[in-house]
């Protein structure tokens, strides 16, 4: 049986798909992260525009499962995703899995001022989904806690160190008593 071309194309979008789609949150995974961040920096350099990366994690997320159970942990992992990823409406903004319970945002040509925005809307969305956590220590629900950091690239700058800064703001953010916003500067 010989497959069409239409089928070939179809197949390999599907493919394609799979490749760069986290298997539980149905969001980015990684691998589409990394290839994304280092396109986007390439493409804020040559124009001249800021990129912001958001990096987050949910607060506790170990006693989380620990006490309800990783099903209940994987449910809660959907929705977190699911909320970044509506956040994301401009063309270009990418909500993915970094790893675990840690998530990124990618916010092509935003300034640091409309990252900390965005990071406020994905706050206020997931205290909004109210999902129970007894055992957290920053809130009586599932939180999160955010590390924000905004470059004006050159067309040398490294995809390391965007997101080294993102992550020291994102520990900054947890020693500062979780359910934060903090910006590396």
């Amino acid at each position: 049986m010989q497959l069409t071309q239409q089928q070939l194309v179809s197949a390999n979008i599907k493919l394609n798909k799979l490749a760069n789609t986290d298997a539980l949150t149905n969001i980015a995974n990684r691998r589409f992260f990394d290839t994304t961040l280092k396109s986007e920096i390439k493409r804020c350099a040559r124009h001249h525009q800021p990129i912001s990366l958001i990096m987050c994690d949910i607060d506790f997320f170990k006693r989380y499962n620990d006490n309800y159970g990783h099903q209940k942990g994987d449910d809660a992992l959907k929705q977190v995703a699911r909320a970044l990823k509506n956040v994301c409406k401009r063309e270009g903004d990418i909500a993915a899995r970094y790893g675990g319970e840690e998530f990124t945002i990618i916010l092509p040509a935003s300034n640091k001022e409309q990252c900390h925005e965005f990071a406020l809307l994905i706050q206020q969305k997931i205290n909004a989904l109210n999902i129970l956590h007894e055992f957290s220590s920053a809130a009586p629900h599932i939180t999160l806690s955010f590390g924000c950091f905004t470059s004006y690239p050159k067309a040398d700058t490294n995809t390391q160190t965007i997101i080294k800064s993102a992550d020291i703001a994102l520990y900054n953010a947890k020693k500062a008593g979780r359910n934060q916003i903090c910006t590396f500067e």
